[in-house]
């Protein structure tokens, strides 16, 4: 790895997404931007305040996190670490974050996570993972254990060229963070079984649960044999993608899973939101979503 773009906490002195980036960086030699943003509402909108007042507030707000920035970097044993810090004046911070990635090409982006959704409001957090060009990692509150997990979530379940290669860069993201972690790589891939044709008894779960391992063993046997993946660390499931990834996760005790997003931007894919996003709600390790 060579560049690393961390988001800095809006509050708070506890960075956990940039410890994980430090650890990845002081492994792998790569350097770390880091960036906090501030922003305060009704400011650059104002018809009462003078240009000069604001371009006061925006120095004032941008000086005193840049303080913060730098008196937590005081407490980090950084060792050979390159850290280049930054402020920016930006009220979505997932905008500038994805026009930089557009700009620059990073290997990863880190960002503590906020894990939480209501009907009408999406989180920044999810516009980053849906959008940005380079894989995100969403960080909770969790430190990597020391010869911990790292999970692969494969899509087998299509064998169109997206699909294939998305897998590709799951495996080659998971095997990166393995050896960056000094971790032990797993994968696994769960067998959806169509509800409805389960409920009207057209099919016998067994037998097609039976049928689909047969179709993907030649998929998982390549798979395997590129990535270097032992086959008993291959964990092939049943059941929706979601909540099996969540339960092998925590069998395996993963501290950090890489999934695949599949962006869908019609009303019905953002109500019904996507693997990536269902796993969020639950799961304790960190996640690592790619597009």
């Amino acid at each position: 790895m060579r560049e690393l773009l961390v988001i800095a906490d809006r509050d708070g002195t506890q960075q956990p997404a940039f410890h994980h980036a430090l650890e990845v960086a002081k492994n792998t030699g790569a350097a770390i931007e880091f960036v906090g943003f501030v922003h305060a509402p009704g400011v650059d909108s104002s018809d009462i305040l003078t240009h000069e007042e604001k371009r006061k507030v925006h120095h004032s707000y941008i000086d005193n996190k840049q303080k913060e920035i730098e008196d937590f970097l005081s407490t980090i044993d950084a060792g050979d670490v390159k850290i280049h810090t930054d402020v920016v004046w930006e009220k979505s911070f997932e905008r500038w974050v994805i026009a930089r990635c557009d700009q620059r090409s990073f290997d990863m982006v880190y960002k503590s996570g906020h894990r939480s959704e209501t009907f009408m409001y999406t989180p920044s957090d999810w516009q980053l993972m849906r959008h940005c060009p380079e894989p995100v990692m969403i960080v909770g509150n969790q430190p990597w254990r020391e010869g911990g997990v790292i999970l692969a979530a494969l899509d087998l379940g299509s064998d169109s060229q997206r699909s294939l290669t998305l897998n590709e860069d799951i495996l080659r993201q998971a095997i990166k963070l393995a050896k960056a972690t000094n971790s032990e790589m797993h994968a696994c891939y769960s067998i959806a079984i169509p509800k409805a044709l389960a409920d009207l008894d057209l099919i016998d779960p067994a037998a097609y649960e039976s049928k689909m391992r047969a179709n993907l063993d030649p998929v998982i046997r390549k798979l395997v044999d590129e990535a270097g993946l032992n086959r008993d660390k291959l964990h092939l499931l049943s059941g929706r993608p979601a909540k099996e990834i969540c339960r092998i996760s925590e069998k395996i005790k993963a501290d950090v899973v890489v999934l695949g997003n599949k962006t869908r931007t019609s009303l019905r894919g953002r109500l019904l939101g996507n693997t990536a996003e269902d796993v969020l709600h639950t799961i304790q390790a960190d996640v690592v979503v790619i597009k």
